[in-house]
């Protein structure tokens, strides 16, 4: 069974907080819900679910998490296509259709048990690594 938890971005800090998500309190914001914390107002487009899964390190991967993998190869554009080739593509974690994917610009797959995957930031906090 997988553990159902979020993290959001504190509104006060800008510090990461792991725990329960609290959707929209009377005055319309949202609220982690952590065990040494309390409840935390966060930012509300910096929450995201994790995935039950963990990258190659043991580190947790969460929705809006961008990792690197070259299960897949590369996909570079030639001017008229397309080649897949060896080597390590960035992805950013998505909730699409009730399944975690992993997707980029180009490309898109199914996050799984078996993807070997390595978190290398996201993308509130290193946008910038989609770029590559």
């Amino acid at each position: 069974m997988r553990t159902i938890k979020f993290r959001g971005k504190d509104r006060k800090t800008g510090k990461w907080f792991y725990g329960n998500l609290f959707d929209k309190d009377t005055k319309g914001n949202t609220h982690i819900s952590t065990t040494s914390k309390g409840s935390l107002d966060v930012i509300p487009d910096t929450v995201g679910q994790f995935t039950g899964l963990t990258d190659k390190n043991g580190k947790e991967i969460y929705e809006g998490d961008i990792v690197k993998t070259k299960q897949f190869g590369k996909e570079l554009d030639r001017g008229d296509d397309f080649v897949n080739v060896s080597g390590y593509d960035v992805f950013e974690i998505k909730y699409i259709n009730a399944q975690f994917m992993l997707n980029n610009r180009l490309r898109y797959f199914y996050l799984h048990r078996n993807t070997t995957c390595e978190v290398i930031g996201n993308i509130h906090d290193n946008p910038e690594l989609l770029n590559n």
